[in-house]
């Protein structure tokens, strides 16, 4: 238990640490999709009218939830635009809070949980550069491998490679600190945010307190330490269920919130399978109730809302080169560098196999491979946060693009990449370290030894 409050220490000075990061300055206001919003909140002075049609920027988008926000910010600080400053970090936050929740009943993992939600609180406030320019050199501590004896250079290349796949990731796809803390429409990604990762976590939560678990396999001399702790047990519950229809409530209030959150029954199949893999006999039976949520509200969308596509959204719609490029950041990043070393080659030949979009390929290639090699016998985490990032980001992808849509996708992000971190550390200590030799043969039965029937 004592880990587990160190680990929520860490989320929680993280937390604090958005707080102090929050933005008081007028221009909050100023900003002309925020004064529309306002204007129109002003003008109508009818909450939940919301729920019966557009939102306040009347673009044919759906978002009673968030509007809400807009609509207590208005009521509680008129026009101080540092009381709307704050509330857009106290989102932020509770989507920090929310992640750790998840990642504890999804991992079991205190570390997990921890450094998963303090690297999120990292890329919330950008500082995803500075992690980097000095994890990199920590990278290239397994090359050292490579000038001792009686080590394999393989292990050596394998954990530079490994280590230097997370600081690619460490960078984080994409800056979020202006459009999140600092943009107020953004809180539209910080709200969904929030009631998905908290969806995510209530229904975790209900299949470990109710689901059978198989028998766990024999412990293999290839699990990490980090993996072979056994999970702490937690008290029992009256009404699991409670958790699932809490799950269901999380999901209606984010799918009033903002367009992304049509991937959340996804998302939340996605946990069932997980926990599956990881021995829960989950009960798939539940996810109808996600994904008929998810039809009720395209029948309410469709009901309240014109069905022809805005000037906006004629705006945003987007195909081609960009949808691509979007896309392939989340499933293979090294796809770019790959792109960018075949256009110099046709435009400038071989040489270009010895230049830097050349080299940057080699690099990405073999730290790619080596990631996935590695990860190879636990694959369960770090798949499972590289599939749930790319589906919570898949139908933004054919919008342009605005950071804000890469806030819930990134805090999923963060269980690949710290569930990375055990296995690159093992792997790291095995390129540092001498082989082992082999012992001689005994002979069977031993010299002297008594004969056996």
């Amino acid at each position: 238990m004592k880990r587990w409050w160190i680990a929520f220490g860490f989320a929680v000075f993280g937390c604090l640490g958005i707080l102090a990061s929050r933005s008081s300055s007028p221009s909050l206001l100023a900003d002309s999709d925020t004064a529309v919003l306002l204007e129109a909140i002003e003008a109508r002075k009818a909450p939940l009218s919301w729920f019966a049609g557009d939102w306040p920027l009347g673009n044919h988008f759906y978002r009673p939830v968030s509007t809400l926000t807009f609509e207590l910010d208005h009521a509680l600080w008129g026009d101080n635009a540092a009381g709307f400053g704050l509330t857009n970090a106290l989102l932020c936050a509770l989507a920090v809070l929310a992640l750790f929740w998840f990642l504890r009943e999804l991992t079991e993992s205190p570390f997990l949980a921890g450094t998963g939600s303090a690297l999120f609180v990292l890329w919330t406030l950008d500082w995803g550069y500075t992690l980097v320019a000095y994890a990199r050199w920590l990278a290239l501590l397994p090359l050292i491998g490579l000038l001792l004896p009686k080590r394999r250079p393989l292990d050596a290349i394998l954990g530079a490679g490994v280590a230097w796949f997370i600081c690619t990731e460490l960078f984080g796809m994409w800056p979020l600190q202006g459009r999140m803390i600092g943009w107020l429409p953004g809180r539209t990604a910080s709200t969904v945010a929030v009631f998905a990762l908290s969806a995510m976590a209530a229904y975790a939560r209900y299949e470990r307190l109710s689901a059978a678990r198989a028998a766990p396999p024999p412990p293999s001399p290839y699990d990490l330490p980090s993996y072979k702790r056994a999970a702490e047990p937690i008290g029992p519950s009256r009404a699991p269920w409670l958790w699932a229809g809490f799950s269901a409530i999380c999901v209606a209030l984010a799918l009033g919130c903002y367009e992304q959150a049509v991937m959340l029954p996804a998302a939340l199949l996605g946990v069932a399978l997980t926990l599956r893999w990881r021995g829960y006999r989950v009960r798939f039976g539940w996810q109808a109730l996600f994904w008929g949520l998810l039809g009720g509200y395209l029948a309410l969308r469709y009901s309240v809302l014109p069905h022809t596509a805005s000037g906006y959204q004629q705006q945003q719609f987007r195909t081609g080169d960009g949808v691509t490029i979007s896309l392939v950041s989340y499933l293979l990043p090294v796809y770019l560098a790959a792109r960018a070393a075949l256009r110099d080659l046709v435009d400038l030949g071989p040489i270009t196999l010895f230049l830097g979009s050349g080299v940057n390929f080699y690099i990405g290639a073999i730290s790619t491979w080596s990631a996935v090699w590695e990860a190879r016998k636990q694959w369960i985490l770090p798949l499972s946060g590289w599939a749930f990032s790319t589906l919570a980001f898949l139908p933004m992808a054919w919008l342009k693009h605005f950071e804000h849509y890469h806030y819930w996708p990134m805090a999923l992000r963060s269980l690949m990449v710290v569930s990375l971190l055990p296995i690159a550390a093992e792997t790291v200590k095995r390129a540092l370290s001498p082989r082992a030799v082999q012992a001689p043969p005994r002979p069977s039965p031993a010299p002297g030894s008594l004969p056996h029937p």
